[in-house]
């Protein structure tokens, strides 16, 4: 089933850590379905490797054409727990939300932010050994390396890191 004008997208809670397993049975119904996925770094056993991680735990978007569609049976779907709802009715997305995300999504699955950065904005790391810490731009030496004044404690440490890791802190 492709997404037309007439339909919207909604959001469909996931079982924990089931988002692929959801996807995967909501295609097979027919329905359009995106979850949207961040690369992130992982350490596990003195090993580290980058792995696709949901950008919203717990959550798959879903495409429905209300006219049409049984929307109710998302609700039985392997993997998921229950869609959104207002009441009786499902809760739709604001329009343009889900197509912004379909259309950052590079080859390899994950979103691909264009963030210019410059020298003195605020970031957040989002991968790596730095992940969810907060700092300074000081310095860009190349077009992929960036120089982060991050706060350790009782001092300011200055760390190189990909752009790629970075976005923009509000």
């Amino acid at each position: 089933m492709t997404a037309d004008a007439q339909c919207t997208w909604f959001a469909a809670q996931t079982l924990s850590g089931k988002e692929a397993l959801a996807t995967s049975h909501l295609d097979r119904q027919g329905f359009k379905t995106a979850c949207p996925q961040l690369w992130r770094t992982v350490r596990h056993a003195r090993k580290t490797r980058r792995v696709l991680r949901p950008i919203f735990p717990g959550y798959v978007f879903v495409s429905v054409d209300m006219q049409r569609m049984r929307w109710r049976a998302i609700d039985s779907t392997i993997g998921v727990a229950k869609l959104v709802r207002f009441g009786d009715r499902p809760a739709a997305l604001p329009s343009g939300m889900v197509e912004n995300f379909i259309a950052q999504t590079s080859d390899d699955g994950g979103i691909e932010f264009e963030e210019r950065l410059a020298v003195g904005d605020n970031i957040r790391v989002m991968s790596g050994a730095f992940e969810d810490w907060v700092g300074e731009i000081v310095s860009m030496p190349d077009s992929d390396r960036v120089k982060v004044l991050i706060g350790m404690m009782t001092r300011h440490v200055e760390v190189t890191l990909p752009k790629q890791q970075l976005v923009r802190a509000g």
